[in-house]
């Protein structure tokens, strides 16, 4: 499979990061921590498989601009374990994706190393021979409204009639969380997205509850979006439904290089660590000791580790990175963020104002942001 080509000022600014060329994990032999079965398998096949859904704009699709290439924010997210391990982004393939029961039969199998796709945490999936990575995105049950019809909150959908899906979590959740509105609403069941999506439309009802990233697709989709106003605040998302990966489990070593890789992207955000300013936080001439700082009992560790803090040390440095006890480099998350940036650069890059789908940070921005991502402290 053809690899994305990525910008040249990216590939230098890795090529700075590790010397003179990439080097992939394959050269640390000498680690103490064995291989688990799926990292031994990924580094022998000297690519990692991911599970992406290519139908869907925004987070897995074939883009046009660049040659039909994977594109997406979870195709990002693939890329981003892909240097991880390999120090590479583009060592990564994306088998063809049928339907999500054909990825979870091929996840059993080996042939995907991981699905990265919007697979909703579940107790069911996860006893199911299954482990769920960190959230990537939360989402929830929203609305969308008809722009004629004008409606901004739930106020305005009192006494209003919403369409919804027969079975479907709005089915079951819209009118217990009206009731905490102190509104009231008649609901229009329909048997499938499709035929809901169609009597908004025809006007049988003011508006449609749904999964709001659904909502945005379909949204996007339709020939006059402007006719459609998809609610957007914290406050208009009635359920909290966190997506992320899927692993295979009992294997241990493999699940956490996932989790603390995604874990990173976010730490790595919380601390203004970027691909922008990764080269300024990394080991430089300015933490050279001076003759006195040395007859002081200084170290070049202390000086450095002054300037960037010990979180930012231990998540990038070299020396100081904490990647080894995972099995893979020790600066892991430098050579990851230099690839791809952080997490709200990923969310940035494929959800702005000026993308495909366009969507608001919302429960996705960081907790201290009002949302709710966070990464526990990098020790």
């Amino acid at each position: 499979m053809t690899r994305h080509l990525f910008h040249l000022s990216r590939i230098l600014a890795l090529i700075l990061l590790l010397g003179l060329a990439l080097q992939p994990l394959l050269a640390q032999e000498a680690t103490p921590i064995p291989l688990g079965p799926t990292l031994k398998s990924v580094l022998s096949r000297g690519e990692l498989s991911c599970g992406v859904d290519m139908n869907l704009p925004g987070f897995g699709f074939l883009d046009p601009n660049i040659g039909g290439d994977p594109a997406g924010f979870e195709v990002e997210l693939c890329r981003a374990l892909a240097a991880a391990i390999f120090g590479d982004p583009a060592a990564v393939i994306f088998p063809p994706m049928t339907n999500m029961q054909a990825s979870f039969a091929a996840l059993n199998a080996g042939d995907l190393d991981i699905v990265m796709n919007l697979v909703p945490v579940s107790l069911t999936t996860d006893t199911q021979g299954f482990e769920f990575g960190p959230p990537i995105f939360y989402s929830g049950q929203g609305v969308i409204v008809r722009a004629d019809f004008g409606g901004q909150n739930w106020t305005d959908l009192n006494g209003k009639t919403v369409c919804v899906v027969s079975d479907s979590v709005a089915d079951h959740e819209l009118e217990t969380y009206a009731a905490t509105q102190n509104i009231t609403i008649s609901k229009l069941q329909q048997p499938t997205r499709t035929d809901a999506w169609q009597a908004l439309r025809a006007g049988q009802c003011e508006a449609m509850s749904d999964d709001r990233v659904q909502l945005a697709i379909l949204r996007r989709q339709a020939t006059d979006p402007a006719s459609f106003i998809l609610w957007q605040g914290i406050d208009q998302i009635y359920t909290r439904e966190p997506y992320a990966p899927l692993l295979r489990y009992s294997d241990d070593q493999w699940n956490n290089i996932v989790r603390w890789t995604i874990l990173g992207l976010v730490e790595a955000e919380q601390h203004g660590v970027s691909s922008e300013t990764i080269l300024q936080l990394q080991r430089q001439d300015v933490d050279k000791l001076s003759a006195a700082e040395t007859a002081a009992g200084a170290s070049e560790d202390d000086k450095y580790v002054a300037r960037v803090g010990g979180e930012v040390a231990r998540l990038i440095d070299s020396k100081l990175g904490i990647g080894a006890q995972l099995g893979i480099a020790s600066n892991f998350m430098a050579v990851t963020i230099t690839a791809v940036g952080n997490y709200g650069e990923i969310y940035n890059r494929n959800f702005g104002p000026d993308k495909v789908m366009p969507l608001q940070r919302g429960l996705n921005a960081l907790q201290k942001d009002g949302g709710l991502l966070y990464s526990p402290d990098w020790r």
